[in-house]
């Protein structure tokens, strides 16, 4: 997948589970639970016999035979949690897993709320009290074996039970290990190209006839943020796509707007509405959004046309730009903004959240010292559809955003928020991002930073 410096937005998180009937989802859940289970008795249970039988801790006390068996549960513990993990991005994607139990929680609770932590710890829950139980045949089997025999003694029950554990340990970070893979080509496979399936106008058509709560909320924080912002400077939109819905609010604060997209075909139908085609997009409804934003109660016609007006009249540059250079303006141009906005662009270009770091440094190192970064994402999504095909997304959060603007310009100059829009479910997604930053004119959050972020893009 190529990167590109494309302005979209989220409407199904995950959107390859619903190719599954809801029946086909259980009949593989519980194919796989069975395979599951049968597989991991084998495994754990070959595991203790031939530890058992290999004499290697006979030599040790009971004592060292208590505390191996203890050190078997942190590793047995550890290969679950990676489990747990896997198991809940497998639910996620598909519907399935490999634990019915888990599946059955995970169902009943999205059927009570929309609440993502609660899917995820009814899920963890259900898998855990699983594993739990399947301990019981083994302590009843070696135990039991222990007090029927003379051969088979306490310490020989405890080297077998450890030994099980082991064996437990090595077939959950397995399976994570495949299931992983599974879902890494799974979405590798279901994402569409850029170059070749992105249609403005479908996108367009679909997402931009109403203002929608998400745009809602990232417009109000952009007016916001934009009254700290210095007047009299050009103002870059990186990754603007096929929209203007973002660039009304800078247009009166200025001197020049320049808008970049990695593709062409979303500029042009931006210069549809420049030069006032007939059949270009209907940006009305945003402008008077953004206008009561800015403290105008219900804005009248001639205000919205004045708003439209200025903000052609400020547009002077549409830039082609691409993320996969460490100079994303191109042609070696190092040129800096005191403000930079770039909506929902990195995380709507790449489905791996190193790569998203990286375009997002290399965004950041736009702003100049003194200048301000306005950005947003969609938050914890591996996909959303445009015109019924699936474009990529890296799965990141708010902790993610902090990490990877901290380094750039200082935790203290750096606002994150989450917005919940768990009641918009019919577009698949919970929530979004939005952060603003302000770059020290001076010190290491500032121009040292800078530097950092351009040796590092210079180093890739």
């Amino acid at each position: 997948m190529a990167a590109t410096a494309l302005h979209t937005k989220i409407r199904v998180g995950r959107p390859q589970a619903s190719n599954l009937s809801r029946t086909k989802r259980w009949i593989i859940t519980l194919a796989a639970t069975a395979v599951s289970t049968y597989t991991l008795d084998a495994v754990a249970t070959t595991a203790g016999v031939l530890l058992a039988a290999s004499h290697l801790l006979h030599g040790l006390d009971h004592t060292l035979v208590l505390l191996f068996l203890a050190g078997t549960y942190v590793a047995w513990w550890a290969g679950l949690h990676v489990n747990l993990k896997v198991n809940w991005a497998l639910l996620e994607d598909t519907g399935t897993s490999t634990n019915v139990l888990s599946k059955a929680a995970y169902d009943l609770v999205k059927l009570k709320t929309r609440s993502a932590r609660a899917r995820r710890i009814a899920a963890a829950i259900g898998y855990v009290g699983t594993e739990l139980a399947k301990e019981t045949p083994y302590y009843a089997g070696a135990f039991g074996a222990a007090l029927l025999s003379d051969s088979v003694s306490s310490n020989d029950a405890l080297i077998f039970l450890g030994g099980a554990n082991l064996g437990a340990a090595v077939y959950e970070y397995g399976l994570a290990r495949g299931i992983r893979a599974f879902l890494h080509r799974r979405d590798a496979r279901a994402y569409a190209a850029f170059e070749t399936d992105w249609v403005p106008g479908e996108y367009l058509a679909d997402y931009y006839s109403t203002v929608e709560p998400d745009e809602r909320r990232t417009i109000a924080f952009f007016v916001d943020a934009m009254r700290d912002a210095t007047p009299g400077e050009p103002v870059l939109f990186f990754g603007v796509g096929p929209t203007l819905h973002h660039v009304f609010l800078a247009a009166e604060k200025a001197s020049e707007i320049h808008l970049g997209d990695y593709l062409p075909a979303n500029l042009r139908e931006i210069e549809r509405w420049l030069r006032r085609d007939p059949k270009a997009h209907n940006w009305r409804p945003f402008v008077r959004h953004t206008l009561e934003c800015e403290g105008l109660d219900g804005p009248a016609a001639e205000e919205i046309t004045w708003r439209e007006e200025i903000t052609r009249a400020r547009i002077t540059q549409l830039l082609e730009v691409d993320l996969r250079r460490a100079d994303p303006l191109g042609g070696g141009n190092a040129h800096q903004y005191g403000t930079v906005i770039s909506a929902y662009c990195a995380d709507s270009a790449t489905d791996d959240k190193v790569m998203w770091a990286t375009y997002m440094r290399r965004i950041a190192g736009l702003v100049r010292p003194g200048g301000t970064l306005l950005t947003a994402a969609l938050r914890r999504s591996r996909g959303y559809l445009v015109g019924g095909k699936t474009f990529p997304s890296p799965d990141v959060d708010e902790n993610d955003m902090r990490a990877v603007l901290e380094p750039c310009f200082g935790r203290e100059n750096l606002t994150v928020e989450v917005c919940d829009l768990a009641g918009r479910g019919s577009h698949g997604y919970a929530s979004i991002i939005l952060a603003r930053a302000h770059r020290r004119p001076n010190g290491k959050s500032g121009t040292v930073a800078l530097e950092h972020t351009f040796q590092a893009n210079q180093a890739r």
